[in-house]
């Protein structure tokens, strides 16, 4: 990877971080219980376009009928930095939070507003 085009995504202590190939085309704020907490908002990019450096705890939610998801923190500031599907990699979608990119550089990127919150049944 690299070029202009690459975004880092990185926690507040700055030992994790999530290399973006490019701009993603919109910012998902979701409404579910999860996102709302943590102020989680989603760009997604296939694993394969991902560079994920750091020491993570992971999070599997245990209050949905069906669990598809691993939240990742980094291990030493705590902060929110991406989630992966409980399956194998290679993975379709990985969501990445775009609060810890440059808010600058998504500045015209759309946010899609999304109804997670009836997906918490």
């Amino acid at each position: 990877m690299g070029g202009k085009a690459e975004l880092v995504a990185a926690c507040h202590c700055g030992r994790a971080t999530v290399r973006l190939p490019r701009k993603p085309e919109s910012v998902t704020r979701c409404n579910c219980s999860l996102c709302t907490k943590t102020g989680f908002r989603g760009v997604y990019f296939r694993s394969d376009e991902l560079v994920i450096e750091g020491e993570f705890h992971s999070y599997v939610r245990a209050d949905l009928k069906q669990a598809y998801l691993a939240n990742h923190r980094c291990a030493h500031c705590g902060i929110l930095t991406h989630w992966t599907p409980l399956s194998e990699p290679p993975h379709e979608r990985v969501g990445v939070n775009a609060r810890l990119i440059d808010q600058e550089a998504l500045k015209d990127v759309p946010v899609q507003l999304v109804d997670g919150a009836s997906w918490d049944e």
